[in-house]
Formats: C-alpha cells, sequence, structure tokens
C-alpha cells in the first residue's frame, strides 16, 4: 500500500501538471497574456503614453495601431491597459464583473468591425460597457452624434458632474470605416479633438492603406498618429516568443518550483531539437506569423496528463510533420473516386513512355482497365464504368484544382504562348483550335505520391490499389 506521503505527493504533481497545461494553453490560444513581449516595447510605450495622458491630464488623443496580424497589436494593447489598470485603478468592465458603480478614473470600451457591424449596435454596446441602463429606443431615432452625447451626459449625470476619461480601442479599425458616412468614427473624433470630454480612441487594424478609407471630414479631425508594429526581425526573437509561452512561473502560474524547473528545462530541450529549430527557422522566413508558431505547441500541451506531466518531443515533431505536409496532397485527399482513377490512369500513361497526353488517351487508359477488371471490381458493388461526358467533367475538376496542367504545343507555339491553366477549358483562342478532348497536359504529381494518395484512402477498392501500385 502507497504511503500517505508519496499520494500526497501524486497529488501535488498532479495539481501542477493541471495549472500547467491551463497556463499554457491560455497563452498559445491567446486567452492569456505572454509574459514578455518581445520586441514590442516602443510600440507598447506609445499606446500606454497616449491612453496615460488621457487618463491622467484629461487629454483628447486619437490614433492608430497598424501591423500585420499575428505581430501583437491586440496584446500591446492589453499590456498597456493592464498598466493603467495596476496604475490608477480598476478599469468599468471590472467594475461591471463586481456588480457596483465604478469608481475608477476612466472607462474602457471595446467595439470590433466584425460585431458591431452597424453604428446602431455600436452605440447600444457603448451604452451597455458604459453601464447606463436606461431605455435609448427614444434616442436612437436621432443623429448618432445626438444619441452619443446624451450618453456622455447620463455619464455626467450619474457622478460629480464631469466625465471621467473614455478609452475607446476600435478592433477591425477598417471595418468600421466601410460604414455609411463613418458617423460613428467622425463623432469620436470629432469629439476627441474638441477637448471638451477627455476620450482616448485607438483603432487597430492590419491595412496599411487604412486612412485611404477615411472620408475627407473624418480626416480633418483625426490626430494623424499612427504606431506600427513589426513582426519580429530576428529569428532569436522568434523563439523567445515560443520560449515566453511555453515556460511556467512559480509564482504567476501557481506550480512548485522544483515542477517549473523541470518543466522549464524540457520547454528549453525541445526548443533546442534540430527538428524543431528547423521548423521555427521556416515559419520564421515564411511568414514571421506567431499565431502560427504557437500553434505548433498546442498538440503537445493539450497531451499534459499524470502520465505526461513535460512536453514531449515526439508530440512536437508529429505537429511538424502535420503542419509541413504537402497542401496538394491536402487537397488530393477530398477527390472524388473518378478522379482519383483518372489520376491512375495518367500514372500509368507516363510509365508507358508518354511524357504527355489528352483526355482521349487518358480515359481509354481508364476504359481499358476497367473493362479488363470489371467482374473483380463490380465485386465490391461500388465499381462502374463511368461515361465519357461524365469522366470529361472530372477531368476538368483536376485542372481547375491545378493537378493537371496544359503544356505548350506547337499551335500554341506558332501562336508565341503557351497553354495556362484555362485554356484547357476553351478560354481562349489558341486553346480553340482543337477539342478541349485532344489538349495536351501533364500530371503535376510524382508516380510515388499517386501511390501514397492511395494507400492513405481507405474507401479505394482493392483492385484500384494494385493497379495503382503496378
Amino acid at each position: 500500500m502507497p504511503s500517505r506521503m508519496s499520494l500526497s505527493g501524486n497529488a501535488t504533481q498532479l495539481a501542477d501538471t493541471s495549472r500547467a497545461r491551463k497556463a499554457v494553453l491560455g497563452r498559445l490560444y491567446g486567452r492569456a497574456p505572454l509574459p514578455n513581449l518581445v520586441g514590442l516595447d516602443s510600440p507598447l510605450d506609445l499606446v500606454f503614453s497616449l491612453l496615460s495622458r488621457t487618463v491622467t491630464s484629461a487629454e483628447g488623443n486619437t490614433g492608430l495601431l497598424i501591423g500585420p496580424r499575428g505581430s501583437g497589436k491586440s496584446a500591446v494593447v492589453q499590456r498597456a491597459l493592464d498598466m493603467l489598470e495596476s496604475k490608477h485603478g480598476r478599469g468599468a468592465a471590472a467594475a461591471a464583473a463586481a456588480a457596483t458603480v465604478p469608481t475608477s478614473k476612466y472607462h474602457v470600451v471595446r467595439l470590433s468591425g466584425f460585431v458591431h457591424t452597424t453604428d446602431r449596435i455600436a452605440l447600444r454596446d457603448i451604452a451597455r460597457q458604459l453601464l447606463i441602463e436606461q431605455d435609448l429606443e427614444n434616442i436612437l431615432i436621432g443623429s448618432f452624434a445626438d444619441a452619443f452625447t446624451y450618453i456622455l451626459n447620463l455619464l455626467r449625470s450619474s457622478g460629480d458632474g464631469s466625465v471621467p476619461p473614455v478609452l475607446f480601442i476600435l478592433e477591425e479599425f477598417d471595418l468600421l470605416a466601410q460604414h455609411p458616412k463613418q458617423s460613428l468614427l467622425y463623432t469620436l473624433f470629432d469629439i476627441a479633438q474638441s477637448q471638451q470630454t477627455p476620450i482616448a480612441v485607438l483603432g487597430v487594424t492590419a491595412r496599411i492603406d487604412v486612412m485611404d478609407l477615411l472620408e475627407k471630414r473624418v480626416k480633418s479631425r483625426f490626430s494623424h498618429r499612427q504606431i506600427y508594429v513589426q513582426c519580429p526581425q530576428k529569428k532569436s526573437d522568434f523563439v523567445e516568443i515560443a520560449r515566453s509561452a511555453l515556460h511556467v512561473d512559480a509564482s504567476s502560474d501557481g506550480v512548485a518550483k522544483t515542477f517549473a524547473q523541470q518543466f522549464n528545462a524540457q520547454v528549453d530541450e525541445i526548443l533546442a531539437a534540430e527538428s524543431v529549430a528547423r521548423h521555427m527557422a521556416h515559419i520564421f522566413d515564411f511568414g514571421k506569423d506567431a499565431r502560427q508558431l504557437l500553434y505548433l505547441f498546442v498538440t503537445a500541451a493539450s497531451q499534459l496528463s499524470a502520465q505526461n506531466q513535460l512536453l514531449q518531443l515526439a508530440c512536437v515533431e508529429a505537429s511538424i510533420a502535420q503542419d509541413v505536409a504537402s497542401a496538394k496532397m491536402q487537397v488530393l485527399s477530398s477527390v472524388s473516386l473518378l478522379e482519383l482513377c483518372l489520376i491512375i490512369s495518367m500514372k500509368s500513361l507516363v510509365q508507358g513512355g508518354s511524357s504527355k497526353y489528352n483526355f482521349e488517351m487518358v480515359y481509354n487508359e481508364y476504359k481499358t482497365f476497367m473493362s479488363r477488371h470489371l467482374l473483380v471490381a463490380s465485386a465490391g458493388g461500388a465499381m462502374k464504368v463511368y461515361k465519357k461526358p461524365v469522366a470529361l467533367k472530372a477531368f476538368e475538376t483536376l485542372v481547375e484544382l491545378e493537378i493537371v496542367r496544359p503544356v505548350a504545343t506547337s499551335m500554341a507555339a506558332d501562336g508565341g504562348g503557351s497553354y495556362g491553366r484555362n485554356d484547357l477549358l476553351a478560354g481562349s483562342a489558341q486553346s480553340a483550335r482543337a477539342p478541349k478532348e485532344y489538349r495536351m497536359v501533364q500530371l503535376m504529381l510524382e508516380p510515388g505520391q499517386v501511390v501514397e494518395l492511395v494507400l492513405d484512402r481507405v474507401d479505394v477498392p482493392a483492385v484500384i490499389r494494385r493497379w495503382a501500385q503496378q
């Protein structure tokens, strides 16, 4: 019988593993902020300064935070708000959670172009986030400016006669700029410029041309303050982002110090592994998207349990293998059985010495094989010889998927060019010289890829499997 001490130790380790799993997954999924914002100190200081001046000096400020998706814009905004809250007290959202009247020096209102598709929806949510419970039906019939002024007056009357600073965070700013007349943006920018009510308006967008979307009257009210966020410029910073998300801290994550040391040592070992480092370098070179990097470790973090208390390198390598799987093979995994048979027919023609072929040759190869093996194939109850119009439609689908590519012919060369992807589907003057059944094509797959595709499919009859492996 295990001793009480060992049972207590196992329970403690299990609790540490559960807390570590929750903390790491929260950071990987973006539900919790990263402990360290690598390479984002400059935009963080600018955003904090803009919002802080509104809270401390009652300034009206406007600005745009611009950067590619996955570069850390939302993380910068959230970190700046956390710094403000620790310095000046809780925000309206915390007061709402506590079901009390907000006692903070400022309010935070979040709007998103994905959610607030009209000014009316945005106005209702502004009132809700400012904890105004009055019925707004009577004021919504007027202009947006009048309704928003009425909301501010209600906010003023609920306090000491002055309106506390309000910080507006406008996510997907470019979608909000597509509202008719841009009344929401004009009203917010106009109030911020007038300095009568201390508000800060910070737009967050991934479009670098967002200024071109604003009307002239909106631009005239905007301060043209633009803060740019860039993706990591060094591979070492990219690795530090993963390290910051995967490491656990004994104090903030609630785990034992010895467990945190073991867990973090395992994380460092995984990040230093050759296969993981090579794939992280590939992600960095391809797009520098931190979200794609963090998703790489989701599976390994999800499998943390009493049996696997530390991250496993094998799980990360399995995620890498799935991530690097050919996009072309993923597309082919959903092709129909007829389309798969046509691909195998083209493979047979290639093995027979034909470097290029047309639909008639492919269909004859398919029909010959199916006629020879029809009785065997029909035993499964799912095989038959499709007629030529049906097979031609399947062949055109392969062309649209760019699995089959038209090739240059002497007729195309005479015209000074070669067939494009749509030439086979009656798209150009050159392709009109010959019926599409006789236009020459090539299969954009290696024979080994065709065999791999067939073996990975569980719905392929045995006779078709043998045909593909010949």
